[in-house]
């Protein structure tokens, strides 16, 4: 049986470093896999402090120009952890953001 795409926004894939922070500590870092406005998934070693439900702060390295990959700047939010898949490489970790990400710094205006 075909799996039913449930999300409402486009997935993109990115390896781009993202911290995850909670009371201004970093409790894990990774590469994104994918990102879209409302969440994030992303590879870890093993963030042992993170638990589904919990409500942290993210920081995502965004490539300032295209082709040019040590200027970054950081966008992010507040999410909440929905799920780990732990496995022999580390930990994957699903994030939901509290408000649209706007990962281009292309707000759609209006409201």
């Amino acid at each position: 049986m075909a799996h039913e795409e449930r999300r409402g926004n486009r997935r993109f894939r990115f390896s781009w470093p993202i911290w995850v922070l909670q009371n201004e500590r970093e409790v894990a870092r990774g590469k994104t896999a994918n990102l879209s406005r409302r969440g994030v998934y992303f590879r870890s070693t093993v963030p042992a402090s993170l638990k589904p439900g919990m409500t942290v702060s993210v920081k995502i390295g965004v490539p300032a120009g295209v082709g040019n990959a040590r200027s970054l700047h950081t966008i992010g939010g507040e999410a909440r952890v929905v799920r780990l898949d732990e496995g022999d490489e580390g930990c994957g970790v699903a994030l939901h953001f509290s408000e649209d990400l706007d990962p281009f710094g292309e707000s759609q205006g209006g409201g």
